[in-house]
């Protein structure tokens, strides 16, 4: 089988877009609906769907084999769908690879004989909550004292997991007052993710953040975040540009200089380029079609892989655009602007100065030059 250049990640969708949620913001919900009319197709992926994914992955040897499980809600496929998995992965995997899994969750369903599993095989978690309950339940329903009884629970099974925040207009004025409820929580792992849908005309759903909202949310967490939390808490966001500026590059896919470094699979084994892209139109193939290597080429080389690179000029020649290539591909507007670019100069326009002088700080301390990849 032939040796691949780069590592690429399995991101799969075992129960489709099937959750025992309805949240309103949902981008995935209904996505996989032109599917639902393949003969024999269940609820759920099969085991052995599943098990020929997993013995192709990890035929490649790679320094790294990473499966990341969502949704939809994944746990729908039952504790027993993932115990297949895991007992898929030895019987396929050879001494000393390294296997990893992640696991995308509401938590509704999250019990101690779950939680033990995922710590035993060090499945990392992340865990749907916007914030404290008003903030939280205004678009995912009365689900807040699950999801806080799910985190209770994996911490006390060991389980390792970070919150996945999404900034809709429920909690967007909030920010500082949403990272601090979170950190008095105790977490210390954190992803602000901007709810941005829009509607067939064009026009932003009613949850839905602009630019400049998110940005503002950004950077009121960020003023709380730094200098007090750095090193105790980790952000998604704050990472990134701080990787920009100690590694040379952003380390979060919407601000990498390129997409593409997974595969989505649907229930039924079918492959598209991002879980964002998930249409009929943007279908690489099926299951056995080709091998896995050749659809993360695809993925790569073809015009998906140019997404990326489409700005206009004067994106490219803005004084932040190292700092976030230009945003991810389904956010860009039709002049080929990021739509959360008036955001993020303004919090770039803060954020960027301390976390350069960090960077450097980091480096004169633990003596390591910067490597641009």
């Amino acid at each position: 089988m032939a040796k691949q250049p780069l590592e690429f990640q399995l991101l799969i969708k075992p129960a489709g877009s099937r959750c025992n949620l309805h949240c309103k913001y949902c981008f995935y919900y209904g996505t996989d609906r032109f599917l639902e009319g393949d003969a024999g197709r269940g609820k759920t992926m099969s085991v052995q769907t599943m098990d020929r994914l997993v013995k192709e992955l990890l035929s490649y040897r790679m320094q790294q084999s990473i499966f990341c499980w969502q949704g939809g809600e994944p746990t729908l496929c039952g504790l027993d769908f993932f115990r297949a998995v895991v007992e898929s992965e030895k019987r396929h995997g050879i001494d000393g690879q390294t296997v990893g899994n992640a696991l995308q969750t509401n938590g509704m369903v999250l019990d101690e004989a779950w939680c033990k599993f995922l710590a035993e095989y060090h499945f990392l978690v992340g865990l749907s909550l916007d914030g404290p309950r008003k903030l939280h339940e205004t678009y995912r329903g009365k689900s807040f004292e699950r999801v806080m009884q799910a985190a209770r629970v994996m911490r006390e099974c060991g389980v390792e997991f970070n919150v996945l925040c999404v900034v809709s207009q429920a909690n967007v004025r909030h920010g500082a007052e949403v990272y601090e409820w979170l950190v008095e929580q105790g977490f210390n792992e954190i992803q602000f993710i901007p709810a941005r849908e829009v509607g067939p005309d064009g026009t932003l759903l009613p949850f839905s953040v602009s630019g400049e909202e998110f940005g503002r949310f950004l950077l009121a967490a960020f003023e709380r975040w730094f200098p007090r939390d750095v090193g105790a808490v980790n952000e998604r966001v704050f990472n990134s540009l701080l990787s920009h500026f100690a590694c040379g590059e952003p380390n979060l896919c919407t601000f990498r200089t390129r997409c593409g470094d997974y595969i989505a699979v649907e229930r039924g084994g079918e492959f598209f380029p991002c879980d964002f892209y998930i249409r009929p139109e943007h279908q690489l193939g099926k299951l056995g079609e080709r091998p896995l290597h050749e659809f993360y080429t695809t993925v790569r080389q073809e015009s998906f892989g140019k997404l990326k690179g489409a700005v206009d000029a004067e994106c490219r020649q803005c004084e932040f655009f190292a700092m976030c290539n230009g945003g991810c591909p389904r956010d860009r507007l039709p002049n080929g602007r990021n739509a959360h670019c008036p955001g993020l100069k303004l919090f770039f326009s803060v954020a960027a100065p301390r976390l350069k002088a960090l960077a450097e700080h980091l480096r004169r301390v633990r003596g390591v030059a910067r490597v641009r990849p």
